[in-house]
């Protein structure tokens, strides 16, 4: 598998780098893909008995080479090719296999949240671990629901990871099918149940709680597995897991990250200049970040097809978070520049790579 390099390329901070002038009285700015699509469609990919084209449109993130490197620790080929789209061989009926010490998520959250779940799946002790951020990061809604399926998972130090995990869940008869998911602080725990089902043994039944959170992320797992081979039925709010084969597609295209339009519609908000917005997905897959959109007139903005264009101060208007929790930064600045606003829906955001209401404040 080809790698990434992380790091600086030079450490001679005495040359001059010469940054030229751009004019940015017209700007073409392409959304990256999205990496709540791709992370879903690596850990499907990763189960089919095939391989899966995973094309992109430019290039993807650390948190999403972070998944990539880990499924390569439990035996996934997945290779790069000359037009940087990602060929994924999943390893099907074979089951998972380390082939690494330790398997390490980086500082990817979901990454972390998926992975645990497939290896509670797998009859052997794993460590889990990732970076100093992600080690501090609350995930017990997760361990404990594993935990009740009869996975060992202990934390080796005063941190959330490490974690040592022996699995595989249900191995005893006399373990409780029916599983309670606390969603109020995250959605992932559930997208984790879900993507790994596929290698589940019995029926299982997923109670989540009244509160939820991310709603259109766990959505989109659920519309993927259905999609990809999966008979997931939610009745009357519960989810009703059984086994199923995964069928990944022999291509599929990862949509553009609608967030990142927020910093499209700051760039044109600072220097009252036209944007060309390329890589826009449809509604099913903006996943809560629609808003932008819909409310570009509160934002004081003109949105015409893929053309941003600032027009005014904007009005005051109230923007819920609940499920698209990637704005609060940005869409807080744009809302100071404007005509002002107020956020709702943005408790969980405290959980996530760091406490995002007190960073944005500060």
């Amino acid at each position: 598998m080809e790698k990434v390099s992380r790091g600086l390329k030079s450490t001679n901070f005495s040359e001059i780098i010469e940054i030229p002038k751009v004019n940015l009285d017209s700007i073409e700015f392409a959304l990256p893909p999205s990496k709540s699509h791709m992370i879903r469609l690596l850990a499907l990919a990763s189960l089919d008995n095939g391989s899966t084209l995973i094309k992109v449109n430019q290039a993807i993130g650390l948190d999403t080479i972070s998944m990539i490197d880990s499924l390569g620790s439990l035996g996934v080929d997945i290779m790069r090719d000359n037009e940087d789209n990602w060929i994924v061989s999943g390893v099907g009926n074979k089951g998972f296999s380390l082939t690494q010490p330790t398997v390490n998520c980086g500082n990817s959250g979901t990454a972390m949240r998926i992975l645990m779940a497939m290896i509670a799946t797998m009859n052997q002790t794993i460590i889990l671990e990732g970076d100093q951020s992600l080690s501090i990061r609350e995930n017990s809604a997760l361990k404990d629901s594993l935990k009740s399926a009869g996975v060992s998972i202990i934390e080796t130090t005063s941190n959330h990871l490490p974690v040592k995990i022996t699995g595989p869940w249900f191995a005893e008869e006399s373990i409780i099918s029916k599983i309670n998911l606390d969603l109020s602080k995250s959605s992932q725990p559930l997208t984790a149940w879900l993507l790994a089902s596929s290698l589940l043994g019995q029926e299982v039944i997923l109670t989540p709680s009244k509160s939820t959170v991310s709603n259109r992320h766990h959505n989109l797992t659920l519309r993927l597995c259905n999609q990809f081979g999966a008979n997931i039925k939610r009745i009357e709010g519960q989810y009703h897991l059984g086994n199923w084969q995964v069928k990944t597609p022999k291509e599929v295209l990862v949509p553009g990250d609608s967030s990142m339009a927020s910093f499209a519609i700051l760039l044109s908000k600072l220097h009252h200049n036209k944007i060309k917005l390329y890589h826009w997905p449809s509604e099913d897959d903006c996943l809560g970040n629609e808003i932008l959109k819909q409310n570009s007139d509160n934002l004081g903005i003109n949105w015409q097809d893929n053309q941003i264009n600032y027009s005014n101060n904007g009005r005051i208007a109230n923007y819920d978070l609940t499920d698209c929790n990637d704005l609060i930064t940005p869409l807080s600045i744009i809302l100071a520049i404007s005509s002002g606003g107020s956020l709702s829906g943005i408790g969980h955001t405290i959980y996530k790579e760091s406490n995002r209401i007190s960073k944005t404040i500060s």
